[in-house]
């Protein structure tokens, strides 16, 4: 292993465009790895339930590993349960790291939880904030930040907005054979960064 400091780091990314481009393609393949294996939190509810809905939608909009285990349909959701002293009434909950439990929380305290959002220093001054990150948001982040000024972007939901939702884009600039909303929001971030 070979542990580089973020600024150094950054510094290389700058640097290497070859390098660049294999760590953000690592990146991106560990993370679609681990959603695929449901890696992450846990989030334990009903199908029919709204609130165990909107937790789902919360994590993939927000592209967390999680996993969704539905009590009505899953043989070992009533076991999971069980382990955690959890009745199906108190559901839907979010496991985190197989020891915290959130019973129905916000999104925000969700958020909270997971460390979304708490980046913002506060009594900070920039030169350009972003109100909002789809894919307009964040290319003026990006332009802003290559520039030079100190950019602040602020979302109330996920980064992508309503792009970063759709399974494929066709018609992004340099993208020709089109890609993800997923895989444009997630590029868009680390540019951005």
């Amino acid at each position: 292993m070979l542990a580089i400091p973020a600024d150094e780091l950054r510094n290389l990314v700058t640097e290497d465009p070859g390098f660049s481009d294999f760590l953000l393609r690592a990146f991106l393949l560990l993370r679609s790895h681990l959603v695929g294996l449901g890696a992450g939190l846990k989030i334990v509810g009903s199908g029919y339930s709204a609130d165990s809905h909107r937790l789902r939608e919360f994590a993939s909009r927000n592209r967390l590993p999680h996993g969704w285990i539905d009590v009505e349909v899953d043989p070992n959701a009533e076991a999971l349960l069980r382990q955690f002293r959890l009745q199906p009434e108190e559901t839907p909950v979010v496991i985190w790291k197989g020891t915290q439990i959130l019973r129905n929380p916000s999104n925000a305290d969700l958020a909270s939880l997971l460390g979304i959002g708490d980046e913002i220093p506060t009594g900070g001054r920039y030169d350009l904030v972003v109100v909002g990150s789809g894919p307009a948001g964040l290319a003026a982040a990006v332009y802003g930040a290559s520039e030079g000024l100190k950019t602040l972007i602020l979302e109330a939901v996920a980064t992508g907005g309503q792009a970063g939702m759709a399974s494929r884009i066709e018609n992004y600039l340099g993208f020709p054979a089109g890609l993800s909303g997923h895989e444009l929001a997630s590029r868009a971030m680390v540019q951005a960064e």
